[in-house]
Formats: C-alpha cells, sequence, structure tokens
C-alpha cells in the first residue's frame, strides 16, 4: 500500500506543482530514487514520512496533501481506470459507499499483490454513513476523504464527509441529486 500512495503522491506533485518540486522534495528527503514503483515494497512509514516533507515543502497541511491526493485519483482524466473501478460499485452515492467493503477483494483481482487495508461500513441513520478503515498509513484517511469527496462530486451527490478518530470518517448525505453527476457507461468509449 505504502508503494501506491508513494507513486501517487508523485503523480499528484508532479502534476500539479512540477518536476522541479518533486525532485525538491526527493531532495529534502534524502530519498534514493525520484520514481516510487507501485509494485516493488518500500519501508513502513515512508509514504507518510515524504507526505510530510512535501507538505513543508509545498506550504500545505499533510492532510491537505492527502486529501488533494484522494481528489487527484478520481478527477485526473489521466487516472480514469481508478474512477471507473469505483464508479462499478453502483449507480447512486449510497450504493456506491456500501460497495467499499468489496473493493479490497476486487482490486486483489487484479493486483493479487496488493494488500489493501479492509473497510468496513455502517449506515449510523438515513443517508448517514460510517467509515473504518484501518492502516498503518496515517495519510490513508485523508486520501479516503479527497476520494469521498471527488466521488460525491461525480454522482452529484451534496455530502458532508469529516474524519474523525479511530480511523472513522463519517458522511452524511445531505442531498443525493444535487447536481448532475458525471456520465458514466460501463464500457469504455471507442477511440
Amino acid at each position: 500500500m505504502d508503494a501506491l500512495l508513494l507513486r501517487s503522491l508523485q503523480s499528484y506533485v508532479i502534476d500539479t506543482f512540477g518536476l522541479e518540486s518533486w525532485k525538491r522534495i526527493c531532495n529534502a528527503t534524502d530519498a534514493k530514487v525520484e520514481t516510487f514503483e507501485p509494485m516493488l515494497r518500500y519501508d513502513p512509514g515512508t509514504a507518510d514520512r515524504i507526505a510530510q516533507v512535501a507538505a513543508d515543502v509545498l506550504g500545505r497541511s499533510v492532510d491537505a496533501v492527502w486529501e488533494d491526493v484522494g481528489t487527484y485519483l478520481v478527477t485526473n482524466p489521466e487516472r480514469e481506470g481508478v474512477r471507473r473501478l469505483l464508479r462499478f460499485g453502483g449507480t447512486c452515492y449510497a450504493d456506491f459507499l456500501h460497495s467499499l467493503e468489496e473493493l479490497p477483494g476486487r482490486a486483489r483481482l487484479a493486483m493479487p499483490h496488493l494488500d489493501l487495508p479492509e473497510v468496513t461500513l455502517d449506515e449510523t441513520g438515513p443517508d448517514r454513513f460510517e467509515l473504518r478503515c484501518q492502516s498503518h498509513l496515517a495519510g490513508l484517511q485523508r486520501v479516503l476523504v479527497g476520494l469521498l469527496t471527488a466521488m460525491a462530486d461525480d454522482y452529484g451527490a451534496l455530502c458532508l464527509i469529516a474524519p474523525g478518530t479511530d480511523a472513522r470518517t463519517s458522511i452524511t448525505v445531505l442531498d443525493s441529486r444535487h447536481a448532475r453527476g458525471r456520465r458514466f457507461d460501463l464500457a469504455l468509449p471507442e477511440g
């Protein structure tokens, strides 16, 4: 999981702030490499350590950096595969939320060696949910907040998404049809 987050962080910084910013981050961390491979293993905590340096170099909070990475994974046109994988979860935002528990298993079908943390969702009331995701990665909850926010926009839902303690994130769907959602077809467009 560290490797995927490191590669996502790298792509986000390069695409948003430029290659020179990424090189400054790598130099400040004394990283032995400037390119992180998603299939390799890195020491636990490497992603959180490099994200903290990225936050310092970019003049942002580490929470904001991680949330932006989550948003980037869904909204960047070059990462359409992530959005498509998530949209297979259902026709509305609530369906999508319920499908998150299946996501680690679906991801392992494509990448058997991938070790995604387990995700549990509790429906705590009408249009109210609590998502739990335990991980050694401190930034993962904030990545999920960014991803959940971007997916709410993708579905056209107006939501209040708040990270809490114990890796719990509360989600309140205020209006499931607040705006027109982005178009999604099961089949990839030709061309």
